[in-house]
């Protein structure tokens, strides 16, 4: 009896071994009995803007140009960290086209999926002095410093602002 149950430990004991022992595959790399790994390679980092928030106008009458105060929120919609780049402001009267507002502000690193707020002020825009509205809108990237996965959607939403004058 002492012998059996010995056998049987030790049959035990081997077996408990052999299944932990690393299955390891058969063939040789590169030939068909051993999977191909499929590696995607990371999209590039995608700027938008998301969101645009109008906070203030002001004229100054001496220079006839307005300084308009926004807070925009850029997103990288891509795989890999975007550099440092740009947010340019463009407006127009409504039968016009589209001019470079002032100087663009700058736009930090931004992880993948992150988001990136501030807010900017552009200046010298000329207008009429009135309260003609105009359309407003900035773009990331303006100065297509970085290679994007998709360089069309770099424009914010339009906005219109109507200037008061006091």
């Amino acid at each position: 009896m002492k012998k059996i149950f010995l056998a049987s430990c030790f049959f035990c004991f081997a077996m408990n071994i052999v299944a932990q022992t690393p299955q390891v595959p058969t063939g040789t790399p590169g030939e068909r009995q051993l999977p191909v790994p499929k590696l995607k390679p990371l999209a590039p980092p995608d700027l938008i803007v998301t969101v645009i928030t109008f906070v203030s106008i002001v004229f100054n009458a001496d220079t006839k140009k307005y300084t308009i105060r926004i807070i925009a929120t850029t997103k990288n919609k891509g795989q890999v960290q975007s550099a440092k780049t740009q947010l340019q402001a463009y407006t127009k009267k409504t039968s016009g086209s589209w001019i470079v507002m002032g100087s663009a502000g700058n736009v930090k690193i931004i992880d993948p999926g992150k988001i990136y707020s501030a807010v900017y002020i552009f200046e010298g825009i000329e207008l009429p002095i009135g309260r003609e509205p105009f359309e407003f809108r900035v773009k990331t990237d303006s100065g297509n410093f970085i290679a994007e996965s998709d360089e069309t959607n770099n424009y914010s939403e339009t906005i219109v602002i109507t200037p008061s004058r006091r």
